[in-house]
């Protein structure tokens, strides 16, 4: 190939990039020119748990001076519009993204109350993060229920362990419907059938003492009435203490 050839070459590959580039940049639309129309919003669990709403998430943002509908693609940020709603207690994490024509998804995952503390004049969650989640007013999940003496580390930690385990077991997941915490971390458990309390007593060997239960509940129909014991103590060793 000549110096002719190689110049003419050379130009016409220059030339065709220049057209390509000015078709992608005719296509392909700027960030200035793409506006939002909508949010779009998709939230995780919302079946079993309905803290938060579009509603919710639309006021945030205006709140927070971040709604972006009406606003063009260059002028949102992403990054703020999810540190806004970070904000927002029930929320455990949030993902947002553009749609091709220039709307908003927000993709949230709530956070998952394990049981609900009521102390006194407090009333609040135990997340599944052994994190304190405050109540909604729009919303009750439907979990165990705790009250009494309720210590903030007795109930993350020595209780929150025993109510998980409740929950993993299918004969205990929905036995009971309340637990009662005396000062000592001492508890009782309320049945959901039934006239009679549980005196778990300290939550030390609580599978051993739920097993004996079990048996305790399998005899007890052949020989008495369901309402024949108000107490059923589990505190003792090897025992199973009636009144």
């Amino acid at each position: 190939m000549n110096l002719w050839h190689k110049i003419l070459f050379s130009t016409l590959i220059a030339t065709i990039l220049i057209a390509l580039c000015c078709v992608i940049a005719f296509v392909v639309p700027s960030t200035d020119s793409i506006k939002c129309e909508n949010i779009h919003l998709v939230v995780s669990d919302y079946d079993d748990f309905k803290f938060i709403s579009d509603a919710d998430v639309r006021l945030q943002l205006q709140n927070s001076g971040v709604y972006p509908v009406g606003k063009v693609q260059s002028e949102i940020d992403l990054t703020e519009i999810e540190e806004s709603l970070l904000k927002l207690n029930m929320i455990k994490s949030v993902k947002c993204y553009f749609s091709n024509n220039g709307d908003v998804n927000v993709s949230v995952t709530q956070r998952v109350p394990i049981f609900r503390v009521i102390d006194g004049g407090a009333s609040y969650y135990i997340d599944n993060e052994r994190k304190r989640m405050s109540t909604s007013i729009k919303f009750s999940a439907y979990v165990p229920i705790v009250t009494g003496n309720v210590n903030f580390e007795f109930a993350t930690t020595n209780l929150y362990d025993f109510i998980v385990y409740l929950q993993s077991e299918s004969r205990w997941r929905s036995a009971f419907t309340q637990i009662y915490v005396y000062p000592d971390n001492k508890i009782e458990l309320v049945p959901r059938v039934g006239d009679f309390i549980v005196k778990m007593g300290s939550l030390d060997r609580y599978e051993a003492k739920l097993k004996k239960l079990d048996k305790f509940l399998k005899v007890l129909p052949k020989y008495h009435s369901w309402d024949k014991y108000s107490v059923i103590n589990l505190e003792f060793r090897d025992q199973v203490v009636c009144r």
